[in-house]
């Protein structure tokens, strides 16, 4: 526009360009860092790619002055190669600001993902930790947990909610947590009679209510959540002495249209659903509920009720994570990796507010690198509970709504557990039963809760905005 409408030269263009724009990772999988077939792209956009090619020119020219002879390091920062057009590439080199949506996510652009480009230029990477609405995913959505805080606080929480910091001073006040407590039932209340009337499902509010809500993608984990939920299952019916905190599990989300293993274990949910929620020896343990739809109108039904937060992506894959600060600002208890915002969370409520499993981002990385993890050594290793559970995938088990589900146990028993569903099967399980465990002493979950409230005014959208406006694109508030 600026060259071919305005007659800028190309150095003029270029600076105003460069001046305009920055960059935002939001995940490092690479549907996020698209790459388009040449071919297509000189096809349709003709002089865009002119363009292109012309930028592409000038940096690896540039490149071979800075890196001479250095032809890995420059084919890898290259905006085409290989014939493909690489858009991460080419949105760093028209940027003058680059930064992760969590400290985890921004350290692993810097010393992986985007690594040349951050030794290239180390001072255009920062980092901005996402933030949600809590006027919206708070105020809004729980009105008897918000009347109940502005009722001790005061409102001044809704302009700044770094003001929620106040309520640590509630913590040991047992009627206050009393009052949590009924706000958190009524809630509870309310999204059951939302789930019995869009999935039919009856939910018992005396349960621990256990969510799990967010888009559905392999690594993310929700196939980790239906292991553990089988594995529970299992267990009740094999140990007549195995006493289960009384659970209800709740899932919701959306899978992308092509996304054919999202759906699947979407399809498996429901299937376990099916099967959990009509066999009578467990119903007093154990229920399972799909949400359909999801959308910010059910989403608003659903993170009030919550109390464990399942926030169980692949450590170094989930971002940041937002349904975890949502969660966490309506007084749910995080069951996570150290993975995303997850890492800042367990930073701010503490150790003891917030259960962490599972390997860690270096863990993970290593474990790769080696080439020594096989899915089948897992198989074996715990033939009777993980074992059983990956078995019942195929063996008629779970048939009863719409078959079997060989294409999740090819995934991960051929394509060799891409997302370490299997690794962090008993490390997660175990956590999920210290967790619900600790649920029976009402006075210390409350507080807990009530903790995770209390600090989850850095999450807010506002102080993101504000970092955004201050360090990148240089307004005054």
């Amino acid at each position: 526009i600026l060259m071919d409408i305005y007659s800028y030269t190309w150095e003029a263009a270029w600076s105003v360009v460069t001046r305009v724009i920055s960059y935002t990772n939001h995940t490092v999988m690479p549907e996020a860092l698209e790459c388009w077939n040449e071919g297509l792209f000189a096809l349709k956009l003709p002089r865009i790619h002119m363009i292109v090619k012309e930028i592409n020119r000038r940096l690896c020219a540039d490149l071979w002055n800075m890196y001479p002879g250095d032809w890995d390091r420059i084919s890898r920062m290259s905006v085409i190669a290989q014939g493909q057009v690489r858009m991460a590439n080419l949105s760093i080199i028209f940027s003058h600001s680059v930064n992760g949506v969590s400290a985890l996510h921004t350290s692993i652009l810097e010393e992986g993902v985007l690594k040349d480009f951050y030794r290239l230029n180390p001072e255009m990477f920062n980092n901005k930790t996402n933030g949600v609405s809590h006027r919206r995913f708070l105020a809004e959505a729980n009105p008897s947990y918000a009347r109940l805080i502005s009722g001790a606080i005061g409102t001044g929480w809704l302009d700044d909610a770094f003001e929620l910091e106040k309520l640590t001073a509630y913590e040991q006040d047992a009627g206050f947590l009393d009052e949590m407590e009924k706000a958190k039932l009524a809630d509870k209340q309310r999204l059951a009679a939302y789930v019995k009337e869009t999935s039919g499902v009856d939910l018992d509010c005396s349960m621990v209510f256990d969510v799990q809500v967010k888009r559905f993608h392999a690594y993310k984990r929700q196939l980790l959540n239906v292991f553990k939920i089988l594995d529970i299952y299992n267990r009740i019916l094999a140990d007549p002495h195995f006493d289960p905190r009384p659970t209800a599990f709740i899932f919701s989300g959306k899978a992308a249209q092509s996304y054919t293993f999202a759906k699947e274990v979407i399809r498996l949910i429901n299937s376990v659903a099916d099967v959990v929620n009509n066999d009578a020896r467990v119903n007093d343990k154990i229920k399972v509920a799909f949400v359909p739809n999801f959308a910010v109108s059910s989403a608003q039904l659903i993170y009030p009720a919550a109390e464990i937060s399942e926030q169980i992506s692949t450590a170094g894959t989930e971002a940041s994570g937002t349904s975890n600060m949502k969660l966490m600002m309506n007084a749910a208890i995080t069951l996570g990796t150290y993975d995303g915002a997850n890492v800042e969370i367990a930073k701010l409520v503490g150790d003891e507010n917030i259960k962490i499993f599972g390997l860690r981002t270096e863990e993970v990385e290593a474990l790769r690198a080696s080439g020594h993890y096989f899915a089948w050594d897992q198989y074996n290793a715990d033939r009777e509970r993980l074992g059983r559970v990956v078995d019942m995938l195929s063996d008629g088990s779970l048939a009863r709504l719409s078959g079997n589900f060989e294409s999740i146990h090819d995934y991960l028993m051929v394509s060799n557990d891409p997302d370490l569903v299997l690794r962090d099967f008993r490390s997660y399980v175990d956590a999920w039963d210290e967790l619900t465990t600790a649920y029976g002493d009402r006075a210390a979950w409350n507080k807990a809760a009530l903790h995770n409230t209390a600090k989850a005014g850095y999450f807010s959208s506002d102080r993101t905005i504000r970092e955004y406006m201050s360090d990148i694109w240089h307004i005054e508030a």
